[in-house]
């Protein structure tokens, strides 16, 4: 992991960082503002994948489909499916037949849904489409518009008749009454949602008082329609508060973090090269390539290795402490032994894996390990607290965007010489951003899909069995350099 502390990394990461943070005084600024909002509408197969559509059909038989929807609009959204069933043609919804079946539920902001449905058609069609219309409720009109989306399957319907008692369906057609009721309610949670309040509990409320209704139990229903009502006046109180105590946090976090970034560049630099350099203090070193040629400090400490046939790096600190500052002479024997120029030797190696494993060698897997833990201690924990939120936005972009690319790439380049510094964090991150796509492909194909538990126990395993390969290459190269030092020293006594 010591590539991190190469000057052209950490210029690199400097960059990335400063970047960040303007992001973060943005986000600060137009917290809760979408640029540009938009609504998905999928069509899933019966297992909830994409794929596995029918293609054949019996009149009166009921078969299985999944709809998804999305919301990213920057507000909640009320969502009516409308299901319509026309011979092939070309024409563009909206179209104007009576839909077959009606599909309702109640979004927040960045949020999605997957409702299983049963259709039933009743009417023989050969090539006919199944259109799905995303309809959704347009405040200042008071009333459901179409939002110009929409999705089709295309199906044979035989005539061949089927007997069979038809399947509860979701997505019955409401009263005048209720559907009055459900639009209320959503104003409230509306209402709420634009004072900065946690609407989630009333969501959640409102999508069981619209399952309630298709089902039949107006009653029940109405009740709590009601009880969300009452929450609404408590819910935007609280909103307001959190919402001015949220930008003072805010803004008070991107401080700390411009900060910190320029103390760390001013000071913790320096401080970690003499972290190094104490880790490396009794180690000895040797000369490698005699005909390099160096100048300033380079040519040195490269020249009182030479004479000392085999100095330690802290008698090469004391000796040239006077001259020069502790961690130029650190920054400048790492990138000796870099370039190869001198060869840093541990006096007491590792013997075992298991000691490796948990040594400074291994520096790097603990590191990306402890980051992983973090990240997925942090996604479960984020509704805890805003300091959570904003852990798992930072430590779910490492885990995500380089994680994988570095567990493949230490697997793949475990001596530290076979690539430059720069190269590994470029191939880190552009490796991450193609392993997690093909992980998300291979899992729409499994039974559990692509959802958050799956996706984070799939990039765990695959990176936690990368980087134990990497961890047992780096062991064996190790052993054998020692094993070739040692016989090296018993040839020339």
């Amino acid at each position: 992991m010591s590539w991190i502390l190469d000057e052209e990394v950490l210029a690199v990461l400097a960059a990335i960082l400063v970047v960040s943070a303007v992001f973060a005084v943005a986000y600060t600024i137009n917290y809760g503002r979408v640029v540009e909002p938009f609504s998905e509408l999928g069509i899933l197969g019966s297992k909830g994948k994409i794929g596995d559509y029918p293609r054949e059909v019996l009149v009166g038989r009921p078969f299985p489909l999944n709809v998804y929807v999305g919301n990213h609009e920057g507000r909640a959204m009320f969502y009516k499916i409308l299901v319509k069933h026309i011979p092939g043609s070309n024409v563009t919804p909206p179209i104007p037949v009576d839909p077959i079946l009606e599909v309702r539920v109640i979004l927040q902001h960045n949020s999605s849904r997957i409702i299983p449905i049963w259709i039933t058609l009743y009417e023989p069609m050969v090539r006919s489409r199944l259109i799905f219309e995303m309809w959704v409720f347009n405040e200042s009109i008071g009333g459901f518009a179409y939002k110009g989306i929409w999705n089709q399957l295309w199906l044979n319907v035989s005539s061949i008749p089927f007997v069979e008692s038809p399947k509860p369906v979701e997505g019955v057609i409401l009263s005048r009454y209720i559907e009055d009721r459900l639009v209320e309610g959503y104003r409230s949670v509306r209402r709420a949602e634009e004072s900065g309040g946690d609407i989630a509990v009333m969501v959640g409320l409102l999508n069981e008082a619209l399952k309630l209704a298709e089902m039949g139990d107006e009653v029940e229903a109405d009740r709590m329609i009601d009880r969300i009502l009452s929450m609404e006046p408590e819910i935007s109180r609280i909103g307001l508060e959190r919402s001015r105590m949220r930008m003072i946090y805010s803004i008070v976090a991107c401080i700390a973090v411009a900060s910190a970034i320029v103390f760390g560049f001013l000071y913790v630099k320096d401080r970690v090269w003499l972290w190094w350099v104490k880790l490396h203090r009794d180690w000895r070193m040797v000369c490698v390539e005699e005909g390099s040629k160096l100048e300033g400090l380079d040519k040195v400490i490269r020249d009182r290795v030479r004479r000392s046939d085999g100095c330690m790096l802290g008698e090469i600190l004391s000796n040239l402490v006077v001259s020069y500052k502790p961690s130029m002479i650190a920054k400048t024997v790492y990138k000796l032994n870099r370039i190869g120029c001198l060869k840093l030797i541990d006096p007491d190696p590792p013997r075992s894996f298991l000691s490796f494993t948990f040594s400074r060698y291994n520096l790097g897997s603990i590191t990306a390990s402890t980051l992983m833990i973090l990240c997925i201690v942090s996604i479960y924990t984020s509704n805890l607290s805003q300091v959570a939120a904003i852990s798992r936005i930072m430590l779910g972009s490492i885990f995500v965007l380089f994680i994988p690319g570095y567990s493949l790439i230490e697997a793949l380049y475990p001596r530290s010489r076979d690539l430059s510094p720069l190269e590994r964090l470029a191939l880190s991150v552009g490796l991450s951003l193609a392993i997690v796509p093909l992980v998300g492909l291979i899992l729409n194909y499994t039974p559990w899909g692509i959802r958050l538990d799956p996706t984070i126990i799939s990039l765990s395993i695959l990176s936690a069995t990368l980087l134990s390969i990497s961890s047992y290459r780096k062991f064996r190269i190790l052993g054998l350099e020692y094993k070739g030092e040692a016989g090296s020293l018993n040839h020339s006594r």
